[in-house]
């Protein structure tokens, strides 16, 4: 993860919403035919997410206000639940594994989920919600740089991942260490950095499922969120499209890294949310082709013959 470059690039923002748009006139065609614009303008690889509330922002759970209490004991949480369902997570070769299978079970987490698809993201916006309230809702476009873009088995990926493995304690270390960082390490400062025990902590973690892991961390990196192409051994992702983008520690500080995850907002009028949801029913995306799990089939059924 040490960059070879002699001359690394300036720091810019690590993600910035660039625009907001209102969808107008708020039908699927429209929708079609913004997004079909947006890919052609931007030749960067590009992935979704839709919420049916436009004022929440597109960070993972573990981050929200609201799971601040479960951030702080995220190592004793994984934990947790690994103890009480272990068969479950027996087939798990590494704490990215682990980090999706706990989203799939609803533990938040340092992941975000997003899909590839704009119309499954479409879907997930124009959810009325438990309530019923009006909002409207929102699809947020995400331009992953190359540099952002990694695999399931990336290092850069087991960096951030094995930060769920550390204490409150050990992370804040690592942000304070961050703290006195000054732009983009130097090499010598790599290594130096890399000697310091909290460091060989993480390096321990990451070595239990790499072995031949070099223990050779830049810093930044794990201040930086990264698009990651999971396995497509899980149902649900597969039906999906899906994928996440998983985040690292809060930056100490307004740190501006270089090649920044460009995030563009497209807002759905509330008004509109039902009817494009019959459209995208019409084209097969629906809770039964998101959902193919049987207890969300099973309750489906249930629903279908409820008074």
């Amino acid at each position: 993860m040490v960059g070879t470059s002699k001359n690394p690039p300036k720091e810019k923002a690590v993600t910035a919403i660039q625009d907001v748009f209102v969808l107008s006139p708020p039908t699927l065609a429209s929708y079609i035919e913004t997004m079909t614009a947006y890919a052609d303008q931007q030749p960067l690889f590009k992935c979704y997410r839709g919420q049916r509330n436009s004022a929440w922002d597109s960070i993972p759970g573990l981050l929200r206000p609201e799971y601040a209490e479960l951030a702080r004991n995220e190592k004793r949480a994984v934990r947790d639940l690994v103890s009480v369902h272990p068969r479950e997570f027996a087939e798990d070769e590494t704490m990215f594994d682990r980090l999706v299978r706990m989203q799939h079970f609803g533990l938040p987490s340092r992941l975000l989920d997003v899909s590839q698809n704009p119309l499954v993201a479409l879907y997930f916006a124009t959810d009325p919600g438990p309530d019923k309230e009006a909002s409207d809702g929102a699809v947020t476009a995400f331009a992953i740089p190359e540099r952002r873009e990694k695999y399931f088995d990336s290092d850069a990926v087991s960096c951030l991942a094995n930060l769920a493995n550390m204490t409150e304690a050990e992370k804040k270390e690592i942000v304070g260490i961050g703290r006195l960082s000054k732009g983009t390490p130097k090499a010598d400062e790599i290594f130096r950095i890399n000697d310091e025990s909290v460091y060989q902590r993480l390096h321990q973690f990451i070595r239990a499922e790499k072995a031949h892991f070099l223990p050779i961390i830049d810093p930044t990196d794990l201040f930086k969120p990264y698009y990651v192409h999971p396995k497509m051994s899980n149902r649900r992702i597969l039906s999906q499209a899906g994928g996440f983008i998983i985040h690292g520690l809060v930056p100490p500080r307004k740190i501006r890294f270089a090649h920044p995850i460009e995030e563009k907002k497209f807002v759905i009028p509330s008004d509109a949310k039902k009817p494009l949801r019959k459209a995208l029913e019409l084209l097969g995306i629906s809770d039964s082709t998101l959902f193919p799990e049987l207890d969300r089939a099973a309750n489906r059924i249930k629903l279908s013959y409820s008074a």
